[in-house]
């Protein structure tokens, strides 16, 4: 075996043997520690028709501006920052942590936000748009502000809550 073939094969099994000392290490030592926060209503998130984007009808597609507050940054350095501690207090021995992964996703929510003031809001306590008439939204975006994690619970319920106030109300609005 020629020294190159000799110094390469070295060098594979080395790698593969602390890879192994590597995992054997991790495993069944690792915790994986989630920071979640809530984000705040804020005017500047919202979603418009973009003027640049259309289908294949011409109608404008949906434009998403978000941009993360500064209170949702310092909300979630201060949860990194007391989970650092926790695990060091803990014993931990070696600490990674990642920044906000927009790739993780979010709940956005709040584009069609519920409420009395047709100015401020889009639809009325049981879902109905205050500028169209019988047109009714029940899904996450009538949230005004949400929690850190899933809706779908709190979604089903005002599902719910909207239908037994449309089945109420349908003699009244000329449906039988």
């Amino acid at each position: 075996m020629k020294s190159f073939e000799f110094l390469l094969v070295y060098c594979i099994l080395f790698l593969f043997d602390l890879d192994h000392r590597i995992f054997s290490q991790r495993m069944g030592n690792t915790i994986r520690v989630a920071v979640m926060g809530e984000d705040l209503p804020e005017l500047s998130n919202r979603v418009e028709l973009d003027d640049q984007m259309s289908d294949s009808d011409g109608v404008s597609s949906p434009k998403i501006n978000y941009v993360e507050s500064e209170n949702s940054k310092k909300l979630i350095e201060f949860g990194i920052d007391r989970a650092i501690e926790v695990l060091g207090a803990a014993g931990a021995k070696s600490i990674h942590h990642d920044p906000l992964l927009s790739a993780a996703g979010w709940h956005l929510m709040g584009t069609a936000r519920m409420g009395t003031n047709p100015e401020r809001s889009v639809v009325d306590r049981f879902g109905a748009c205050h500028d169209v008439r019988n047109l009714y939204v029940i899904d996450g975006s009538i949230f005004v502000t949400a929690g850190a994690v899933n809706p779908t619970s709190t979604i089903q319920a005002l599902a719910l809550y909207i239908a037994d106030n449309l089945k109420k109300s349908s003699r009244f609005l000329g449906v039988t």
